[in-house]
């Protein structure tokens, strides 16, 4: 019996990391996944004919024979069209919703609009009528849905499952939304912090691709920190690891929300705005808004540019104790604050080389809005890869 048991386990290792290697390069002979994966010919073969036979995986051509006068290796490649996931960001704004296939491919986007005062049942009615609506335009049943993926903004605890220190989303009802929606459509529902999501999508498909040891520092409407060890999110004890919010600022002392959050500025300027930068507003300094603070600074106005400016030092320092903490090879900067990243990276890099142990290169996200969403699909197709893995 255990002899059966480490077969098992043995053929689902190498039937996972197949399907991985298919995903990740495809398209991809069978002599090609033998020699990257030091399989036999033998092993390859056994477990990628039950993947085509159920339409996981296609055969879509040949490639280039590696012999003169052999045959060309007939290539393989994931079925897109085999299952559907659907992957949405409640972000503070209109929430995003994508559907995408096996291969992560979004196919459609839509955004939902909620009213602040709709109340939850109101809201998981919006959703789910959304989430059909994506399905209709992709003419996709619901029993080709094999994921529905979430991310917002708070700390979630996969203990408790709820979201923590996030009362602007307590009308979302968290405790409740993932049971809900797994039993309106009969599938796996996954939650995921926003900033963790979009650390996945930068390591999966952006900025930290090719790292093993990343820092995603996000600033915006919130401020938070994913992190990468040995190319794997970590999420600590409880899965709050990066909630650097109310961390003191090394060397300040204040929370490190208090200096940098849009709120925080937003209110700095109604405040203490100069009476140039007032006049170039062009609106009572009550209604600044922060698509008001983008164009101020695109225009060079002084004050809002040293508001950036003091956020980026705040953020430099956090970063700086980090890199130092966690030895990472590179910090991914991202969030709503990326459009001001021509000023902010150039703080982060001087802030590094001078107070980091061990300085490292700093970029912007390469995926800017779409980072949590890759995130999502990146999640999602490892968790459809893990089960088909054991199910086929």
């Amino acid at each position: 019996m255990q002899n059966c048991g480490a077969d098992e386990w043995i053929r689902e290792s190498n039937r996972r990391a197949l399907l991985e290697k298919i995903r990740q390069e495809s398209p991809v002979s069978r002599v090609q996944l033998a020699q990257e994966l030091h399989l036999s010919k033998s092993t390859v073969t056994d477990n990628i004919t039950p993947l085509l036979r159920e339409g996981i995986v296609q055969e879509v051509g040949v490639g280039l024979s590696q012999s003169l006068g052999g045959r060309p290796p007939v290539l393989l490649k994931l079925n897109g069209a085999y299952s559907y996931i659907v992957a949405i960001e409640l972000g503070f704004r209109a929430p995003l919703f994508a559907l995408a296939d096996l291969e992560g491919r979004i196919l459609h986007r839509l955004t939902l609009s909620v009213a602040e005062d709709a109340s939850y049942t109101e809201r998981l009615k919006a959703v789910c009528e959304k989430i059909d609506e994506l399905l209709q335009r992709g003419g996709i049943g619901r029993d080709r849905l094999a994921v529905i993926a979430l991310a917002s903004p708070g700390a979630y605890s996969r203990h408790e499952g709820v979201y923590l220190l996030n009362p602007e989303f307590e009308d979302w009802d968290f405790s409740h939304l993932r049971e809900d929606l797994a039993t309106c459509f009969e599938t796996e529902v996954m939650m995921i912090n926003d900033v963790k999501a979009a650390t996945l999508g930068e390591l999966h498909q952006g900025a930290a691709r090719g790292f093993r040891n990343i820092v995603y520092l996000s600033c915006g409407v919130g401020v938070g920190a994913g992190i990468v060890l040995n190319g794997r999110l970590y999420s600590g004890t409880s899965g709050s690891a990066g909630e650097i919010a109310r961390v003191p600022i090394p060397g300040i002392s204040d929370p490190l929300r208090t200096r940098v959050e849009m709120n925080a500025l937003l209110q700095k300027i109604r405040t203490q705005a100069p009476e140039a930068t007032r006049r170039a507003l062009w609106k009572p300094a009550e209604q600044l808004n922060f698509e008001d603070v983008v164009r101020l600074w695109r225009a060079g106005d002084p004050f809002t540019r040293s508001c950036i400016r003091d956020i980026a030092v705040a953020l430099g320092k956090m970063a700086a104790a980090l890199v130092s903490v966690l030895n990472s090879e590179r910090v991914v900067f991202g969030g709503e604050y990326l459009v001001f990243q021509t000023q902010i990276l150039d703080i982060l890099r001087r802030i590094l080389l001078q107070e980091a142990f061990d300085p490292v290169p700093v970029v912007g996200s390469s995926l800017g809005k779409d980072a949590a969403l890759q995130g999502l699909l990146s999640l999602s197709c490892e968790a459809i890869l893990d089960r088909l893995a054991v199910s086929t």
